[in-house]
């Protein structure tokens, strides 16, 4: 289950989704809630979550430049249900860009990276694709990988040859993707499933083999896209919105509603008739969360302009949100409550991601299309 649970991690999609799952397991007894309790460690940093791993000394990765102070959470007791939290200082780790992963002064051995970055890669490749990114145009993208199972596996939609560069010590062809600016992912002739993403970009989505739950590829195809912080809260609480990459012109004019999702992905839902509008896109915003029923919400954007972008599609998806319950004296609501206020979301998220994975695969082989 371990390996399982680090596998999801790494491709996180919605890291709100955790409080949702956690209260709707707590509220049926404090065992269940203590079987769902994250037991993995994180790191705050910058607005943003990283999960920890371990690395062999052999991976040469070596602290740097000491880059400012975050907070480190990790379980007090094996449950997971009690953890403690501590300031401690962010260093850089070996060349390795900060939004893609950091190091934690006094944790040697660890390394905290953030969501998806190289989900696929085992090893000593996993190492390899994290320390040597694909530098090209100026940039570093970092890889990421379709899953091999269940297959079959997903495929990059790879366009044109745009240019040269060296990869794992050789030389390669990079390649648009059809549909993403090369401002924030390419590919690689001869690496049909993986995609090598700018950083920043995307930071909790990952590839899925199910065009349903593909997330990271609507995300690198939609005009923008939103981290939130806190990644939810009540109605009428404040939240800081933050798009990870420059507002294109085509975006003026366009408005964000919150729609709420009939299934846990990343995506523009059919019936949009409880739509509530709270902003239009900027680079950074602050928004008030409207008095709607608790549940997860999607931003839509919706942007008239927008239709050269995509096949002529004017309402995009553009991160998720969780609205939650005004109840407190709940384990759950505790556990809501908690996580809310830091970034142990993504264990939780993991975990929900195997208990949905098995509940949609148990009447039917792996790969069966969703009910």
């Amino acid at each position: 289950m371990s390996r399982l649970l680090v596998t999801s991690l790494r491709a996180a999609r919605l890291l709100v989704l955790a409080v949702a799952v956690v209260a709707a397991h707590a509220s049926a007894g404090s065992a269940t809630a203590a079987s769902k309790c994250p037991t993995e460690t994180f790191f705050s940093f910058d607005h943003l979550a990283y999960a920890a791993t371990s690395f062999p000394a052999a991976a040469g990765i070596e602290a740097g430049a000491r880059l400012g102070p975050g907070i480190v959470d990790e379980p007090s007791e094996p449950s997971g249900c009690k953890r403690r939290r501590e300031s401690l200082g962010v260093v850089r780790a070996a060349g390795i860009d900060p939004r893609v992963a950091v190091m934690v002064e006094g944790r040697r051995g660890t390394l905290f990276v953030l969501g998806a970055r190289c989900a696929g890669y085992e090893g000593a490749q996993r190492w390899q694709c994290l320390l040597h990114p694909l530098a090209f145009g100026g940039r570093q993208y970092t890889g990421t990988r379709y899953p091999e199972r269940p297959g079959p596996q997903g495929q990059v939609p790879l366009g044109m040859p745009i240019g040269e560069a060296e990869l794992d010590g050789r030389p390669v062809t990079v390649l648009r993707i059809d549909g993403v600016p090369t401002s924030l992912a390419v590919g690689v002739k001869g690496r049909p499933s993986d995609a090598f993403l700018a950083p920043g970009v995307c930071p909790y989505e990952g590839f899925e083999n199910t065009q349903a739950e593909d997330d990271l590829l609507r995300c690198l195809r939609s005009p923008v896209w939103f981290t939130f912080d806190p990644p939810g809260g009540r109605a009428g609480d404040p939240i800081t919105a933050r798009s990870d990459r420059s507002l294109v012109a085509e975006l003026a004019g366009a408005t964000i509603s919150l729609v709420r999702l009939p299934r846990v992905a990343d995506f523009v839902p059919s019936d949009r008739s409880s739509a509530v509008r709270v902003g239009a896109p900027r680079s950074k915003f602050r928004l008030t969360l409207p008095d709607v029923p608790p549940g997860l919400y999607e931003a839509v954007v919706s942007c008239p302009q927008c239709a050269s972008i995509d096949e002529g599609k004017t309402r995009f998806p553009a991160g998720s949100i969780l609205v939650t319950g005004k109840a407190k004296t709940s384990v759950g609501i505790r556990i809501i409550t908690y996580v809310l206020g830091v970034f142990v979301l993504a264990s939780i998220f993991a975990a929900a991601v195997i208990f949905r994975r098995n509940r949609r695969r148990r009447p039917s082989e792996p790969g069966s299309a969703d009910s």
